[in-house]
């Protein structure tokens, strides 16, 4: 069985968060491919783990930031007394200890493989200026990694054939449908429109434009009813509050805060549509790759969204898409994507969006090109 080392900087303290998900998603992804998965990650904050045989170990306590240095300090001294055919780096940027992490597995012959999360990612790094130190360091060494480094995996829809100088191909995200149940819609719920967004509420997903939308629909004689169910939190909760109070909109937009398991399932059978990201252009990108698309497939769901999400069907009814600006929503657009949603069978509409979706946004598919990545270099070898 092939033995390979995921390595990661970051906490994964708390199971339901969207991204340590998506990472645990990638692992039991490589694990179905009958590989041997060890995970190096933080927890805790100053913790950094092995996990082996799904057994936690502590490799380091007492870290100080910034983590993903003292990450690559430590994983140095561990992997001198321990090898792996590959190891697959999630990428948290580079600096002079990440360089001599990358050298040490060159010269044990380890097949690296590095994940960018988001690429290009430069317009990310200049919000604050421990950001921009961080962008500086990156861009001092990470020419440098090719002379270490076999491949990148970006996610990334420009398909660049190449990063940095390093061989690179092109993944999605993707979530374990095997997790996710299709969403059924309930008897409560069908006298309105039932808008649904789960997220971390950051800026780029502007929910608030939805708001705005609802704020000026409402001005309307005889509206359809229109409830706009919002699960999360995250820094642009407050703003979210401001203007469901300034528009009157508190029986209409509920804040759920944080849910997960039977309660978040039954938010989402409430649902007729749900909302995607809208801010995508406040951070310098035309398209996207977000999670919550994947898994507003996985439930059937139709969507908004300001950029195309290539993985649903093909046709108007199943997506609609706002400007890539900071417009409100129109809820006119809305109420006549849900008539025309009405028309056609419920159930079948949403088996058709899972089962589309799910080709090419379920992480065994997701992963599959760097199983083949691993693969190729074992190929090579039995030539």
């Amino acid at each position: 069985m092939k033995k390979i080392l995921y390595y990661t900087a970051r906490d994964m303290s708390i199971p339901t968060e969207g991204i340590t998900k998506k990472i645990w998603y990638q692992i039991h992804a490589l694990e179905s491919y009958g590989y041997l998965v060890d995970v190096v990650y933080r927890k805790n904050n100053e913790d950094l783990i092995i996990r082996k045989d799904d057994q936690e170990k502590i490799i380091k306590h007492g870290m100080r930031r910034p983590y993903k240095v003292e990450a690559s300090r430590f994983l140095r001294y561990y992997l001198r007394k321990h090898s792996y055919e590959g190891i697959y780096i999630r990428y948290v940027f580079d600096d002079p200890q990440f360089q001599r992490l990358l050298k040490q597995l060159k010269k044990s012959k380890t097949r690296i493989l590095i994940e960018i999360p988001t690429y290009p990612y430069d317009t990310e790094l200049k919000d604050n200026l421990e950001n921009k130190i961080v962008l500086l360091l990156d861009r001092m060494y990470r020419n440098r990694m090719k002379k270490y480094v076999d491949g990148i995996a970006a996610i990334s829809n420009k398909k660049e054939k190449e990063i940095y100088g390093i061989p690179a191909f092109e993944i999605k995200n993707g979530v374990n449908f095997d997790e996710i149940c299709i969403a059924e819609r309930n008897d409560k719920s069908r006298d309105c429109i039932n808008l649904i967004a789960v997220a971390g509420f950051a800026k780029w997903h502007a929910f608030e434009r939805v708001i705005h939308g609802m704020g000026r629909y409402y001005r309307k004689s005889n509206p359809k009813k229109i409830v706009f169910h919002l699960v999360g939190d995250g820094p642009e909760q407050q703003t979210y509050r401001e203007y469901i109070k300034k528009y009157g909109l508190e029986e209409k937009v509920i804040l759920y805060g944080f849910k997960s398991g039977e309660e978040l399932t039954d938010i989402y059978n409430t649902a007729d549509i749900a909302v995607s990201s809208l801010g995508m252009h406040r951070i310098g990108f035309t398209t996207g790759q977000t999670l919550k698309s994947k898994e507003y497939g996985a439930k059937g769901l139709p969507i908004i969204s300001e950029y195309l999400v290539e993985e649903y069907p093909k046709g108007a009814q199943y997506q609609m898409l706002v400007p890539m600006d900071e417009s409100p929503v129109d809820m006119e657009k809305v109420v006549a994507m849900y008539e025309q949603l009405s028309k056609s069978d419920l159930q079948m509409q949403r088996e058709l969006i899972r089962s589309t979706v799910k080709e090419v946004a379920d992480i065994k598919a997701v992963m599959r090109p760097v199983v083949e990545f691993f693969e190729e270099k074992k190929q090579r070898r039995k030539r």
